[in-house]
């Protein structure tokens, strides 16, 4: 639709024109959340994947928790993806694990690009059970 002095409606102009709408998105913002009634939340992802089981567990006993999983998942022969919030715990986490006996490297963007298809490569190969990043 268009003005009747034949230019591209105004954002105003068109929403009181039209008689329904549909907001679609993953992280609706003030503008869409005040106009609803009702948020729907999608349980079928598109994709067909199902959320993962999340566990939440004590802070204070948070380094020996991932410990005992990793020697768990390594026994089993599977690998294990560690996220940190800095490039700096990666390191210090990996430098920590190695200490205690686990097969481990750390990848963030500081490590050449050759190096990190390098590195994923490995992980895939099972040189090591954990990749720590960011």
């Amino acid at each position: 639709p268009s003005a009747l002095d034949n230019r591209p409606l105004k954002f105003e102009e068109w929403e009181r024109l039209a008689p329904q709408t549909i907001f679609v998105s993953a992280t609706p913002g003030p503008y869409e959340l005040g106009r609803t009634s009702t948020v729907i939340d999608q349980v079928v992802r598109p994709t067909g994947l199902v959320d993962p089981e999340v566990e939440i567990r004590p802070v204070a006993t948070q380094v020996d928790d991932l410990l005992s999983e990793i020697n768990r998942c390594a026994a089993l022969d599977q690998r294990v993806l560690v996220t940190t919030l800095t490039k700096r715990m990666a390191e210090d986490l990996t430098d920590y694990l190695g200490e205690h006996g686990v097969r481990v490297r750390y990848l963030h963007a500081d490590i050449e690009t050759v190096e990190r298809v390098e590195i994923i490569r490995d992980l895939r190969l099972g040189a090591f059970d954990v990749l720590v990043g960011i």
